[in-house]
């Protein structure tokens, strides 16, 4: 930042007059020569020459303002960056959720949103739901988008929708024709499952743990949703997982959801979450009316199938 003695020290010398400076800075011609003296003093340098033609800068002048130049070029530049870093934040829009939501439900929204709002960028990091819940207290997402048995303290729910757990499995499987299962149903077949730490794995090991649970065959075990959907479609397992996460292949019929019926099976839901203290920027808030519409639209499709 220039001081003023050094703004009006480079309005002499681009006008060659202290009158016309002083006419242009709107400030008397008296003021405006106190501040050349005072710079002159501290200094320790004349850095005009008082001409017949009007302030001509003396050497020291000259070195002088190439100086003072480069530092209101250096604080332009720092105020354009700092500007342009305030714009990032107040446009981007930081989402925390799994890979099953991320590549189902997310990727309709986002773009729908970013018709309406083209400067807002999207920043989505995937992982399991204590990932997302640690990236909501430290403040490193704005919305949390997850499957929870209970939320934990620090956090608000801003909406949640159902999402039982059901058996998927591809459309030819000897089981895909029946009306509910019980989880012993699924003990003769090849299983698919997320890696631990996901709320469906967390359930499953609950539940089989009540019995015998090396009689599942858990075959396959991966933390790539894509990896386990292909080997559902493909007939090869079948898998536990809520319909939403998987709504366009169900839609499609290249997957079928089968409700289990265990009553020891607890409720899930997928929850909207953020950071229990603090307000939303106007972007964030707009975006999650938005993300809450499209979430309550594929219950209602939850419901209908």
């Amino acid at each position: 930042m220039l001081s003023t003695a050094h703004r009006y020290f480079l309005e002499v010398a681009a006008t060659g007059s202290i009158k016309r400076a002083a006419a242009r800075l709107h400030i008397a011609s008296s003021a405006l020569s106190r501040q050349i003296s005072r710079l002159e003093e501290t200094t320790e340098a004349r850095l005009f020459e008082r001409r017949r033609e009007g302030m001509v800068l003396t050497q020291a002048g000259e070195l002088l303002a190439d100086h003072v130049r480069r530092v209101a070029m250096d604080s332009d530049g720092v105020l354009r960056h700092i500007r342009n870093l305030q714009h990032v934040a107040h446009s981007t829009i930081r989402i925390g959720t799994n890979e099953g939501v991320a590549h189902n439900l997310l990727p309709d929204v986002l773009a729908q949103y970013r018709q309406q709002y083209p400067e807002v960028t999207f920043q989505v990091r995937v992982g399991s739901p204590g990932f997302v819940q640690r990236c909501l207290r430290e403040g490193s997402i704005d919305i949390g988008l997850m499957f929870s048995l209970k939320p934990g303290s620090d956090v608000e729910v801003r909406h949640e929708i159902p999402s039982p757990i059901c058996a998927i499995m591809g459309k030819g499987h000897p089981l895909a024709d029946h009306t509910r299962l019980e989880l012993e149903d699924l003990k003769n077949y090849p299983l698919a499952m997320t890696d631990s730490g996901t709320t469906v794995q967390l359930l499953f090991d609950v539940l089989s743990s009540g019995g015998d649970g090396s009689h599942f065959n858990p075959a396959y075990s991966s933390n790539s949703s894509s990896l386990i959907r292909a080997l559902v479609e493909g007939g090869h397992a079948v898998t536990l997982a809520g319909e939403i996460t998987l709504c366009h292949a169900l839609a499609q019929g290249s997957l079928i959801a089968v409700p289990l019926a265990d009553e020891a099976l607890p409720t899930r839901s997928l929850q909207v979450l953020t950071a229990e203290k603090g307000t939303l920027k106007n972007s964030v808030e707009r975006f999650m009316t938005l993300l809450i519409a499209a979430l309550q639209c594929h219950d209602r499709a939850a419901r209908v199938r």
